[in-house]
């Protein structure tokens, strides 16, 4: 090769750096702007999303019987993580526009338009856990307090049908097609709400029971009041929501205030 082709690549290489040395220091500055703008927005997303997670977590907890979903511990990372992406991408879409590659442009501007599709997807999960978590925390609570047997379990299906309401949410929210998924999930939730309705009417009918018995046994009755309920006999300590409170010699008897309304209850003797 002689001197002279030397010389001319080398001057055609000097023309075409300088022709597009603008175009890469424009798009060095994009990228030096999106990766400083994304690491900034990032790390305070993840504070934000800790201070709240932390919150969360403990609220759940402070409960006693359900321990948090543990997915909001890891949120901070994922999310923070979706967001220095998602800047940063922006960012290079337009660095790569500046060099003038539509290809290579074109794919980064649908992965920019996508990921915070795939951002806002995670955060539906983990507030539907935590939200789950909740409503597995107060349906054991309620169902407890009914006395209906293994309530935990009503528990987990309140639980199972606000994380999959949570998901089917996200997976629409991502662009997949969910009308299959919202439709099982909308028998599958109306046939755990309804056992969980219907187990509770019936496991909570005596408290009911009480609840209005009493209400009427309160008026008719006074503290004082000799009575004769079936084969027990004593005197009316006092009438609570749920109970006739009965003194019999030394020993006091709790009866069910909706003996009242089953069954004859007699005055033997009154303080009124």
């Amino acid at each position: 090769m002689s001197f002279q082709s030397v010389t001319q690549i080398l001057e055609s290489v000097s023309e075409w750096v300088r022709g597009g040395a603008p175009q890469f220091v424009a798009a060095a500055a994009w990228l030096l702007g999106g990766w400083a703008l994304a690491s900034v927005c990032s790390s305070l997303v993840r504070r934000i999303v800790a201070s709240v997670s932390v919150r969360v977590e403990t609220r759940i907890e402070e409960r006693g019987t359900v321990r948090g979903s543990g997915l909001w511990r890891t949120a901070p990372t994922v999310i923070g993580r979706g967001v220095y992406w998602t800047i940063l991408l922006y960012f290079a879409t337009a660095a790569i526009e500046q060099l003038s590659v539509p290809f290579a442009a074109q794919l980064l501007h649908d992965l920019a338009y996508f990921l915070p599709k795939v951002v806002l997807a995670l955060v539906l999960v983990f507030v539907g856990a935590s939200l789950g978590s909740l409503a597995h925390q107060w349906a054991s609570d309620m169902a407890a307090n009914a006395g209906i047997a293994n309530p935990g379990i009503l528990g987990r299906l309140a639980q199972a049908g606000i994380l999959a309401v949570a998901l089917i949410v996200s997976v629409q929210q991502v662009g997949v097609q969910g009308s299959i998924f919202v439709s099982i999930a909308t028998v599958i939730l109306a046939s755990t709400l309804g056992g969980m309705a219907l187990a509770f009417g019936l496991g909570s009918s005596p408290v009911v029971a009480n609840l209005m018995a009493s209400h009427y046994a309160s008026k008719a009755l006074s503290v004082g009041d000799l009575v004769r309920v079936g084969k027990t006999e004593g005197t009316v300590r006092e009438v609570t929501p749920t109970s006739i409170v009965i003194d019999v010699g030394a020993d006091r008897v709790h009866l069910p205030a909706r003996k009242y309304c089953d069954e004859p209850i007699v005055v033997v003797g009154s303080d009124r």
